[in-house]
């Protein structure tokens, strides 16, 4: 039954990341061990098609939009509170390029690589 279930869920996230436009980031993590009983921590879950961020995961952070200056410094060019229950994020249209995006959740940090 477990098999099943298992082959039943992985068949799902296959036929809805094909299905649609959208590319999931990928998310590296800054303080992996921050969990319950110091287990791994679970990445945020989201995707992007266009401009629009879509999360499916249910909880609040913040968001920052980064990019490097010619000195090599990181610069927040933009970034949001998210509430619990928002399941979309809308990015400024005029980013254009390749930016560092990172959630922040309590005391745990998510970094990824976004291209707008």
């Amino acid at each position: 039954m477990k098999k099943y279930l298992f082959t039943l869920c992985m068949a799902l996230t296959v036929a809805t990341t094909y299905a649609s436009d959208t590319l999931q980031i990928k998310f590296s993590y800054t303080n992996p061990y921050s969990g319950p009983n110091h287990a791994p921590v679970r990445p945020p879950y989201v995707s992007i098609s266009d401009y629009t961020l879509f999360l499916w995961d249910a909880c609040e952070f913040t968001l920052y939009i980064k990019e490097e200056d010619e000195n090599g410094d990181e610069q927040v060019v933009f970034t949001t509170y998210v509430p619990e229950d928002e399941t979309e994020v809308s990015l400024p249209d005029w980013l254009a390029g390749t930016y560092t995006i990172e959630v922040t959740r309590g005391s745990q940090t998510f970094v990824g690589e976004i291209e707008l």
